[in-house]
């Protein structure tokens, strides 16, 4: 009779560790809902971006000849403030100096 207690006990203990050890595995493993956008750790990713900034938002700005608007970090700029997206766009434009000597 003693053995058979100590088997139980033993069972139990074993059991109760397997449990544990299994829910904090289930906490801690991805489900269903940590692969949508909507998710915690989702939105902590991408609030939380190595360089600083905002998930690396940039501002659109318009391009002065064809109205294309490009993000902050890519346009190309002439020496009177006009913002152009692509070198294209910056030739076919003429320069205001060209204009003054006529």
């Amino acid at each position: 009779m003693q053995r058979i207690l100590i088997v139980v006990v033993v069972l139990l203990v074993l059991w109760r560790i397997l449990a544990s050890i299994g829910r904090r595995l289930a906490e801690k493993a991805p489900g269903a809902d940590s692969f949508s956008r909507f998710s915690p750790e989702a939105r902590r990713r991408r609030q939380q971006w190595p360089d600083g900034s905002r998930g690396g938002v940039e501002e659109l700005v318009e391009c002065t000849r064809c109205g294309t608007f490009v993000p902050s970090g890519r346009v190309l700029t002439s020496g009177e403030d006009r913002i152009y997206c692509s070198e294209a766009c910056r030739r076919e434009v003429p320069d205001a100096s060209t204009h003054a000597d006529r």
